[in-house]
């Protein structure tokens, strides 16, 4: 354990150190501060005034996303390079010299990557929070709830850029996370909305395809309209904690492979 928390405790010391942890803390804090219109003034939708309660829902799903868009990407950032980084510059063969299995290295890699990025998720939210609060004197506590939901995702998409980055460039594993992520939302759309689905269902061929691939492919999507739906009612009455389940699954499935070939790789 104490090798573990060794690793982690480096880990977040670099990316801590690195100055796209700031950068992306401001633009994201940026973006909040520009999401504060939503709750200014009367809000109306349809020609009917929103309730002080139904705007501080709009502005929390805005800045909840706003807060996952920056967060994802944080995290692939960091994962691209965390492994392949020390490979490359040797640094790697101080850790595993020692008596830490390749195990113990991988995880404590990945809990300190988590640390940097849920510092920033929960900087972003906090902050919101309390914005929110200053502008409309509400407590948004749910948003909270959502971004706990939220750091399944972020755990898969770590672990998946670690694992294609033993295998490949850094940019080829960073792409291969983020634009994994946005095929997931795409194919789970869909599943929950009915205009989409409709179009599909009238072509059987292509719904048992969707279904396939839905269940087959991890659920960051799904995942993340579960997350959203304790912040909207767009969703509450078809979302389930199910995806959560299969994207935990994942989780276990790709740490499986990865920790299977990094304990075979020449170093």
């Amino acid at each position: 354990m104490g090798a573990i928390l060794a690793i982690c405790g480096n880990t977040i010391k670099e990316g801590l150190r690195n100055k796209l942890f700031y950068i992306l803390l401001i633009i994201g804090m940026l973006f909040i501060l520009m999401g504060r219109m939503c709750m200014q003034g009367d809000v109306s939708f349809n020609n009917q005034s929103l309730s002080p309660q139904q705007v501080i829902a709009l502005a929390t799903t805005v800045s909840f996303h706003i807060i996952v868009f920056w967060g994802l990407t944080l995290a692939g950032l960091l994962s691209m390079g965390a492994v392949l980084g020390d490979i490359e510059t040797g640094v790697i063969t101080v850790f595993i010299s020692k008596p830490v299995s390749r195990f113990e290295y991988l995880l404590g890699k990945f809990i300190g990557i988590m640390g940097v990025v849920l510092l920033n998720v929960i900087v972003l939210g906090c902050g919101f929070f309390l914005l929110a609060y200053l502008r409309t004197e509400i407590w948004p506590f749910q948003i909270f709830l959502s971004l706990a939901v939220f750091i399944l995702n972020l755990m898969l998409l770590v672990s998946v850029v670690m694992l294609v980055s033993l295998i490949s460039s850094r940019i080829i594993a960073m792409l291969i996370g983020i634009v994994g992520y946005m095929f997931s939302i795409g194919i789970d759309l869909p599943i929950y909305f009915d205009a989409l689905r409709e179009q599909i269902t009238a072509k059987p061929a292509a719904l048992i395809l969707l279904k396939v691939i839905y269940f087959a492919f991890p659920q960051w999507g799904s995942t993340q309209f579960y997350a959203t739906s304790f912040l909207s009612d767009v969703f509450i009455q078809k979302m389930s904690f199910w995806p959560t389940i299969h994207t935990a699954g994942y989780i276990v499935l790709v740490w499986l492979v990865m920790v299977l070939l990094f304990n075979n790789k020449e170093l």
